[in-house]
């Protein structure tokens, strides 16, 4: 598959400067805070859960612009998914920044993930993008 870096760049700087998903969601059933083990990243996680089915998703936090659009990206794709299917992405999607091998089909049921295609070139930003992966299902 082919990567645009001007194309993923402009995708990473709208989620960082204007991230939809940060907000304040009143009727959270769970909140948590996550804190980076290598930088400054800061995430505060607020869900709501019907059952198994993530029924609302919102953050707060501070950090990076690669740690801010991961997260709002991934909660993005991850709003109305069952915890087996969450689970799945967040496999997927930690195989792809760490560059394991994937098909295509895996790659491209990440939507606007992909724009972290390059980011393991980096390795202080692998925990940057992966902070809310690891942190979503706890």
């Amino acid at each position: 598959m082919h990567f645009n870096q001007n194309e993923a760049r402009e995708i990473v700087m709208k989620h960082y400067m204007n991230p939809e998903n940060k907000k304040n969601l009143n009727e959270a059933t769970d909140t948590q805070s996550f804190f980076s083990t290598s930088c400054a990243d800061k995430l505060v996680l607020k869900r709501k859960w019907k059952g198994d089915l993530l029924d609302e998703v919102s953050f707060d936090g501070h950090g990076c612009a690669i740690f801010l659009a991961s997260t709002d990206i991934f909660l993005n794709l991850i709003k109305n998914k069952n915890k087996d299917e969450i689970a799945r992405i967040k496999e997927i999607y930690t195989k792809f920044v760490k560059q394991e091998n994937l098909t295509e089909e895996e790659i491209s049921s990440l939507g606007e993930l992909w724009v972290f295609f390059n980011v393991k070139t980096h390795l202080n930003r692998v925990n940057c993008a992966l902070l809310i992966s690891e942190s979503i299902l706890k």
